[in-house]
């Protein structure tokens, strides 16, 4: 469905753009709406085309089954999406800048559902408690919440101003978070006062992670190179890893399984409804 959204999207675009007339202009020398969506068809055109045809067709067996989206997770799905934008002007500006509107996106996740519900009935996709506890119980180490660390972070262009910054906090006991608001090179640390949040485990460079998990709270690296510069970490707290329980997570397990095998059935669900289907493709 992922694929079937960026091909949504880019003929969108194309659409969005066909009213206007030069769009960008490099060192005196003009882009064309025309340019663009030439560029975009060669890209996505093809593909795109591909993906609305099976869409097509499995809309119509959705209908021929009875078939329909809750209106209930079409709104829950959409207040996720807006959720992660600012606030509610930045999201819907977003959509504007593709030619969408909130009412496009909202049918787009009922199709999607549609389509899901589809496959899953027409393949007779279930997933069983047993089924869910089978692979819980295989892959039980990756399901639970792994040991984290509250990290504070000191970063500096140079391995001096790094060295300078580890003395003030050895030699005269330098406050941590006062001593990143002023010297950190990233404005973001100097905002924060050097606060980046809880990290878990598995989430850091190997070399990084095994000093970072090896600090009590309170204390803090040497300093390490770290991207283009120099780094001092604080662990503020820590906590334990937390295996998992079936009982909490068996259904989003079951979820993920199903969707997994939606995925795999989709396309051939799509192909034997292609080989029923007159389909004309214009030149």
């Amino acid at each position: 469905m992922k694929r079937a959204i960026l091909a949504a999207f880019a003929l969108a675009l194309m659409a969005g753009v066909a009213g206007a007339a030069d769009i960008a202009v490099v060192n005196g020398k003009k882009i064309t709406r025309e340019e663009l969506t030439k560029k975009l068809w060669w890209q996505y055109g093809a593909q795109g085309l591909s993906d609305l045809i099976d869409e097509k067709l499995l809309m119509e067996e959705a209908g021929r089954m009875g078939l329909t989206a809750d209106p209930k997770e079409i709104e829950a799905r959409f207040n996720s999406l807006a959720a992660g934008y600012p606030d509610k002007v930045q999201f819907e500006k977003n959509l504007k800048s593709v030619g969408w509107s909130a009412a496009d996106l909202k049918d787009l996740i009922r199709r999607q559902l549609t389509i899901r519900a589809t496959v899953a009935a027409s393949r007779r996709l279930t997933v069983t408690d047993a089924e869910a506890k089978d692979f819980f119980d295989k892959n039980k180490d990756k399901l639970g919440l792994p040991e984290s660390v509250k990290l504070s972070q000191i970063f500096v262009n140079s391995k001096a101003e790094a060295d300078d910054a580890y003395d003030l906090l050895t030699s005269v006991g330098a406050d941590f978070a006062k001593l990143s608001s002023l010297k950190s090179a990233d404005a973001n640390l100097r905002k924060n006062n050097g606060a980046i949040g809880v990290i878990s485990k598995g989430m850091l460079l190997p070399e990084i992670e095994k000093e970072v998990f090896a600090l009590a709270p309170g204390q803090y690296t040497k300093p390490m190179a770290t991207g283009t510069g120099f780094s001092i970490f604080k662990a503020e707290e820590r906590k334990p890893g937390q295996a998992a329980a079936f009982e909490t997570v068996k259904e989003d397990v079951k979820t993920a399984l199903l969707n997994q095998a939606i995925t795999q059935n989709l396309p051939l669900l799509a192909g034997e409804l292609r080989q029923k289907a007159k389909i004309e493709v214009m030149k």
